[in-house]
């Protein structure tokens, strides 16, 4: 039934193609299981063969990590090397937000170098748009060195984090069915090379007038600095309108209960943080770090001038997060675009944090981390691309336990090291409906790599409901294969390592699509693995095993795990002695009780019961969500029309019809 409705998603994609006057934006086939980044306002277009028009040269694909397209998405893209060489589609619909995803050689210097593409609609001339490698190439060394830095040397290290993206407002719409064209302005023979670009239509500006806080202040320039301004502004809605406001000094707020930070929108403000980054006085003056209850950060876009992970490429100089510090309980980080941070966010002792529809891209290590202590805490429909470690974190680290934290409904795409997805210890941590795309190492890992609280025996980590494709590396040459020591890595990477064991995980309904090496690598150091359970796990094209075991030791359990196309013949290598891993389609997650997940009808209302910390969905008859919600308490009601109702808790696969009976 899933191959003919993906038969007919094609059609029916192929026949919009046609009518539309051969628009070649890119189908997600994942969307239509609610996997990944399903709410994107923006349409992406490839620089590949058949969903492009160019005179430029196609790269062809490869995983050999020493050419720049293995970085690229679909390790294909697109150079526009001589003067006026370009590259076009034809859009499906009205945009004036168009995101460039490229890649140009950097400088000997590692300070980058600039380009003029020109944009044309319909033939037309737009308006001319820089790009620049500034924040791209990352090195590292080929002897083992840990971190990367900004330091080109081509005989010592290799480069990772060739592409960057710059994004713009334009200044006119593109009409639907346009065709746009990128044109390479300069005359040079330097390559600009193409991933993709995406186009959206800007939402319009947010007003101070709409915020009806009464308790608000609106930022200005002439009002002094914008850190000293939101610090005695603390308990307020403060608005930042429209505008680039630069800023020397990390933005720090302190018992800042209540505090609400409230921009334009993410493609009108923007806040950009000029500290340099090679000063040893300034290096770790960047990011937004907050301690309050009840804050809200929204509508802005977050940079800075830093371009490398650390200072002198020292862990202990740490060049500043675009998200720090705790923001208490049941805070709010809705609508935040952060690029070119040490991380995106990396947040200790948060309680009930959401973080909504927020774009984590070309950061230098995590994207965001919910780190020491954090729990209760939910990041969903939020965009991760090209960042230098974990996208999607979880690490309990020293005396604090993570617990119950949530990732969701997120799409991670070319992610340059570590993992896309990671639960390093914690307690009952959930990730599912995800989507993970091209990840230069593994796909998304459980490991115990990292000192600090080890996984609990109370209850589950659970991982659901995640597409994989092309994850995993086989081990090499460093710089050719391999991670950035040249060790494998799978596209779900098991490790119970060195620091504690691997316990109670149960990871189910998962697909792999064409891994590099292995699909799943399971494997021990020190330590054991116990009650780790694999259900419902579909491997589709590997370059080696769908399984690899490596020194494995403890137990798992499985059930129904299909292989298709596997690369090395056999499905898995051969189990090590001291592994049990049996097939038992018994053994499952604890569900809730039946009677503790209820919908019922009362008073006109629909009354749904459900379990503390989980989500659920309404559909109407004809299968549209219609409701979404996550539960922070046991019980709510819904206003519904008359009708019948399926009502589905996302994080148990329990659905209950509902029927809602006409007024009396």
């Amino acid at each position: 039934k899933d191959m003919k409705k993906f038969q007919l998603i094609l059609l029916l994609s192929f026949l919009l193609f046609i009518y539309n006057g051969f628009s070649q934006s890119v189908v997600f086939p994942d969307d239509e299981r609610e996997r990944g980044y399903t709410s994107r306002p923006y349409l992406r277009y490839e620089a590949e063969p058949g969903k492009c028009q160019s005179n430029g040269t196609f790269l062809n694909s490869t995983y050999d990590q020493r050419e720049l397209q293995s970085e690229a998405s679909n390790q294909i893209a697109v150079n526009l090397t001589s003067r006026n060489s370009y590259v076009q589609w034809v859009n499906d619909s009205p945009a004036d937000g168009l995101t460039i995803r490229f890649s140009l050689p950097d400088s000997s210097d590692g300070s980058g170098t600039q380009g003029t593409l020109a944009l044309y609609v319909n033939g037309n001339f737009v308006q001319n748009i820089t790009v620049n490698s500034y924040w791209a190439w990352q090195y590292i060394l080929k002897n083992g060195s840990k971190y990367p830095d900004n330091t080109p040397n081509a005989t010592t290290k290799f480069p990772r984090m060739r592409f960057d993206e710059t994004h713009i407002k334009l200044n006119e719409k593109i009409p639907a069915n346009a065709t746009f064209r990128l044109v390479k302005v300069d005359n040079n023979d330097i390559p600009y090379t193409i991933d993709f670009v995406e186009l959206e239509e800007v939402p319009a500006q947010v007003s101070y007038s709409s915020i009806t806080d009464v308790n608000k202040a609106m930022y200005s320039t002439d009002q002094g600095s914008l850190y000293t301004f939101i610090g005695n502004n603390r308990g307020k809605t403060i608005y930042i309108p429209a505008g680039i406001y630069n800023t020397d000094k990390k933005i720090v707020i302190y018992a800042g209960d209540n505090t609400k930070i409230i921009g334009a929108g993410m493609w009108y403000t923007e806040i950009y943080f000029t500290a340099s980054s090679d000063d040893k006085n300034t290096y770790g003056q960047r990011g937004i770090e907050a301690y309050g209850n009840n804050m809200v950060l929204q509508g802005v876009y977050l940079n800075t001038i830093n371009n490398k992970r650390y200072y002198q490429n020292n862990d202990s100089y740490q060049v500043g997060k675009g998200l720090m510090g705790s923001f208490g309980s049941n805070s709010l980080i809705k609508d935040v675009w952060i690029e070119h941070f040490e991380c995106g966010g990396w947040i200790e002792n948060a309680n009930s944090l959401t973080i909504q529809n927020c774009r984590f891209r070309n950061n230098y290590a995590d994207g965001i981390n919910l780190s020491y202590a954090c729990k209760n805490s939910i990041v969903e429909q939020c965009s991760f691309r090209n960042n230098g470690d974990d996208d999607m974190a979880s690490w309990s680290r020293a005396d604090g336990l993570c617990e119950n934290n949530t990732f969701r409904y997120c799409t991670a795409e070319n992610n340059w090291r570590a993992s896309s997805l990671g639960f390093f210890g914690g307690k009952q941590n959930k990730a599912y409906n995800c989507v993970i795309i091209d990840p230069m190492e593994a796909g998304f890992r459980v490991t115990c790599d990292f000192p600090g609280m080890p996984f609990s025996t109370d209850g589950y980590s659970v991982l659901h409901d995640i597409s994989v494709y092309k994850g995993g590396v086989p081990s090499g040459t460093v710089g050719v294969s391999g991670d950035l020591w040249g060790n494998q890595q799978g596209a779900l990477h098991l490790n119970s390592s060195n620091q504690y064991d691997l316990r109670n995980i149960f990871i189910y309904n998962i697909n792999f699509y064409h891994s590099k090496n292995d699909a799943i690598f399971i494997g021990s150091g020190s330590k054991n693995i116990s009650n780790v359970i694999l259900k419902n796990i579909y491997i589709n094209g590997t370059g080696r095993y769908g399984i690899f075991f490596y020194n494995t030791k403890g137990n798992a359990t499985y059930c129904n795990i299909v292989y298709e196309n596997i690369g090395a013949g056999s499905n898995y290598n051969a189990i090590p002695t001291n592994f049990t891993f049996v097939q038992n389609c018994e053994v499952d997650f604890q569900q809730p009780a039946i009677q503790d997940l209820k919908a019922f009808f009362s008073e006109n209302r629909l009354q749904i019961v459900g379990v503390e910390n989980t989500s659920l969905s309404i559909f109407n008859i004809l299968g549209e969500k219609i409701y979404n919600t996550f539960f922070t308490s046991t019980q709510i009601n819904v206003g519904l029309n008359p009708g019948i109702y399926l009502v589905r808790w996302d994080d148990f696969d329990y659905v209950q019809k509902v029927f809602i009976p006409s007024k009396i």
